[in-house]
């Protein structure tokens, strides 16, 4: 039986986890891709998914080194 106050999943940064699924789903593309446009197309897939995770990384860092009293209305 599950506990009803279990805490699944709570603190899963989405950006990240959906880059890191964009990662994943290029390199197994690229591995059953075709020489030529397939191999581009799949690589093109997987350095989305690093710019996006190394992106929001940056995001992530930068917010919390700029406090909110900062930022302008």
């Amino acid at each position: 039986m599950l506990n009803p106050n279990f805490k699944n999943g709570e603190k899963i940064d989405l950006h990240s986890a959906f880059s890191v699924f964009i990662i994943m789903m290029g390199f197994l593309f690229l591995i059953d891709a075709a020489p030529g446009v397939h191999t581009v197309i799949t690589l093109l897939t997987i350095l989305f998914g690093v710019g996006w995770y190394l992106g929001h990384q940056f995001y992530l860092h930068w917010r919390l080194t700029h406090p909110a009293h900062h930022r302008h209305p």
